[in-house]
């Protein structure tokens, strides 16, 4: 996996540091209708043809993607809509029942996950069921650690085949003491938040196993730290209000 740095320097580091803050925040209180669901290994689902008790089924997507109902057989869910599997199944039961009548139900959301890792006191996988933000995703692992780098977590968030790295602020005491903001950004599927020790001897040994613990979580080419003071915030340098990029 690749790591690569983007950065800029002086007013124009300043000046899309800003726009990138602004533009973080404005995405996430869009009012615009979220994305359908789309199925993953793990959802469990309820299977119901009306008239048809025989064929009620609770099912789980397989790690192949398929489920398996009766008369249908292997049917691929993983990457459908529910109302996209409730035609396919409608299709496929066709063969058998004039008009059959299908329903297909949510019963357990396990595809859509969020990853807290570093310094937090439970750090795992949890289940993305509702919107979240970065801070109750720490609270979900149970919050920092003593040794957390409160001012600079690591968001890394998978766009376009490369895992873009922003630093954000959750820093609660500091802004309790010097007014600094925080940036309460909303998590996404997938997301990694990764939490640094205030102290980090060896930054660059530091990033490399940063970036080998993401290898096996995101299936990308490349992580790119978006902008130089990232690197100032990882050594405990002024810490920013707000996302770094």
């Amino acid at each position: 996996m690749l790591l690569t740095i983007v950065s800029c320097s002086g007013n124009q580091k300043d000046l899309r540091n800003e726009i990138a803050v602004q533009k973080l925040i404005e995405k996430d209180r869009e009012t615009i209708p979220p994305p359908p669901l789309v199925l993953g290994a793990g959802d469990k689902l309820n299977v119901r043809v009306w008239r048809h008790d025989d064929l009620k089924s609770t099912v789980q997507v397989d790690p192949s993607g398929n489920i398996s109902l009766p008369l249908v057989g292997e049917t691929k869910a993983a990457g459908l809509t529910l109302p996209q599997l409730k035609e396919t199944i409608t299709h496929q039961l066709s063969e058998y029942f004039v008009d059959p009548r299908v329903d297909v139900a949510l019963v357990d959301l396990s595809s859509h996950n969020v990853y807290v890792l570093g310094e937090v006191i439970s750090p795992g996988t949890f289940v993305l069921d509702r919107k979240i933000s970065a801070l109750e995703a720490i609270s979900k692992a149970q919050g920092f650690t003593n040794d957390a780098n409160r001012g600079a977590v690591l968001l890394v968030r998978a766009r376009e085949g490369q895992a873009e790295v922003i630093a954000i602020n959750l820093d609660l005491r500091g802004m309790a003491k010097d007014g600094k903001a925080i940036q309460d950004v909303q998590m996404r599927n997938k997301d990694v938040l990764y939490v640094p020790p205030e102290d980090i001897v060896d930054l660059e040994r530091f990033m490399v196993r940063f970036s080998n613990i993401l290898k096996p979580i995101l299936d990308v080419e490349r992580v790119v730290l978006m902008g130089s003071t990232l690197y100032d915030l990882l050594r405990g340098d002024t810490v920013p209000t707000g996302v770094v990029y």
